[in-house]
């Protein structure tokens, strides 16, 4: 029986360590969990750092799409004004050259002198060749009325065309202006766009590296979680085996129990258990069923030896 006592605790022991062991492994899953959990919040705000930039890097592909849209806009309208600035010019060269070649000519003084020439024609009495000469002068004149007339009209129009010139030198300014403002603008922009695009090809690895830590602590935790599973069924063993103990224990004379118990245990162990049992007692606390054997053989022991002492 004394084999049987033994064997008990030595089950009992390893089911307290076994027990132990449960509790650690339960606290490192509960670690790896929680650190699972932390992984993964930090791994959503890193996807939501990233739509955030994906999203902005897209609206400025839209504004450099437009800006540039807009050069090309602008430097064809550059081009257009250049190219009638140019013809403007053309028409200040010709009009110089015609003041060079033709002297200053005034239609209205021209007119009179045709005028006059006409009268006398009419009123006149003129031989053939002073009639010949006249309408020689005459034709003369109108020809240097129409040169006159279209002089005229290109000072007239030279001094549309400055004005023009001027409107068109101010138009070409602001337009000038306006595409150096957008190249600097899209400069600007380049340089956030590859700002951003750096942010978002190192939070794709950030979030590669959490997917890989998440996925580590995720086996590890699956790992531990088939260790518990083990551990429990590993209890449960321990827990089935005492109880049979246990019951092959009561299915036994007590008293057989008690002595082999007494001869196989230390004297002086027997009695700090009895003094813990009966302080346990004193508080009302559960007592195991040995303690109550020590107990009960204790009073049976103290009884009989009164009665020998009566005797």
């Amino acid at each position: 029986m004394s084999d049987s006592v033994e064997s008990e605790e030595e089950i009992q022991q390893k089911l307290s360590k076994a027990s132990e062991e449960l509790r650690k492994l339960r606290e490192e899953r509960q670690k790896i969990i929680e650190n699972i959990r932390k992984l993964r919040e930090k791994r959503r705000e890193k996807v939501g750092r990233l739509r955030s930039i994906r999203e902005q890097i897209k609206q400025l592909r839209e504004e450099l799409k437009a800006k540039s849209e807009e050069i090309k806009q602008l430097s064809q309208q550059k081009q257009s004004l250049i190219q009638i600035i140019s013809e403007i010019k053309k028409e200040f060269e010709q009009i110089k050259n015609v003041e060079k070649v033709k002297e200053k000519l005034d239609p209205l003084q021209i007119l009179k002198k045709i005028e006059q020439l006409e009268w006398r024609l009419q009123t006149s009495s003129l031989s053939l060749e002073e009639e010949k000469k006249i309408i020689l002068k005459i034709a003369n004149l109108e020809k240097k009325l129409e040169t006159a007339k279209k002089l005229a009209q290109l000072k007239e129009k030279n001094t549309e065309n400055r004005a023009e010139l001027l409107a068109k030198r101010v138009e070409l300014s602001t337009i000038r202006q306006r595409i150096v403002e957008l190249r600097n603008q899209i400069s600007e922009k380049v340089k956030i766009y590859q700002q951003l695009k750096n942010e978002r090809d190192s939070l794709v690895k950030e979030i590669e590296t959490l997917n890989n830590q998440i996925n580590e602590l995720v086996n590890k935790n699956n790992e531990i979680k088939n260790k518990i599973n083990e551990k429990k069924d590993e209890i449960k063993k321990y827990r089935n085996d005492l109880k049979k103990i246990k019951d092959m224990l009561k299915s036994k004379n007590i008293t057989e129990v008690y002595e082999n118990q007494l001869k196989s245990v230390n004297k002086e162990i027997i009695e700090n258990k009895r003094k813990k049992a009966e302080e346990k007692l004193k508080n009302n606390k559960r007592l195991t069923f040995d303690e109550l054997l020590i107990l009960y053989y204790n009073d049976k022991d103290n009884n009989e030896q009164d009665s020998n002492n009566l005797r």
